[in-house]
């Protein structure tokens, strides 16, 4: 194996050359892992939506028939029209509010890819230093 030669020295366009190389290997490398992260994301968000869906489904189903039981009993003390306005109303203010809290938590803010923003810093601060 050869030993370098401290004495010699590389041209100009040597060292440009492998410092372009450098960094399309870095540019690569980065987004290469913001793929792998968003798709990470994307996944956790998407299986997190089906269960949603699901749940609520089968949620939905159970209500209903609740909700006839708790109109059945008010019934007895007020005319039927006023119990289903009743439990109607109470419903619709607590899926309002289900739905509003499930939107703020489907965010686009969810999707950023935290660690390529991360790394791009640190690599910016790298180049910085090395340029």
């Amino acid at each position: 194996m050869a030993n370098p030669d401290p004495q010699s020295t590389h041209s100009l366009g040597e060292i440009a050359g492998g410092l372009a190389g450098d960094v399309q290997d870095l540019v690569r490398g980065e987004l290469a892992l913001a793929r792998a992260e968003f798709d990470h994301k994307l996944h956790g968000l998407t299986a997190g939506a089906i269960s949603l869906i699901g749940g609520a489904l089968v949620a939905f189903a159970g209500l209903v028939v609740l909700l006839e039981g708790g109109a059945a009993v008010l019934t007895k003390w007020l005319p039927a029209w006023a119990a289903l306005l009743i439990i109607g109303l109470v419903i619709v203010i607590v899926g309002g509010l289900i739905a509003r809290a499930g939107l703020a938590q489907l965010s686009l803010k969810n999707l950023t890819p935290d660690k390529t923003a991360a790394n791009l810093n640190k690599d910016g601060r790298i180049l910085k230093e090395h340029v």
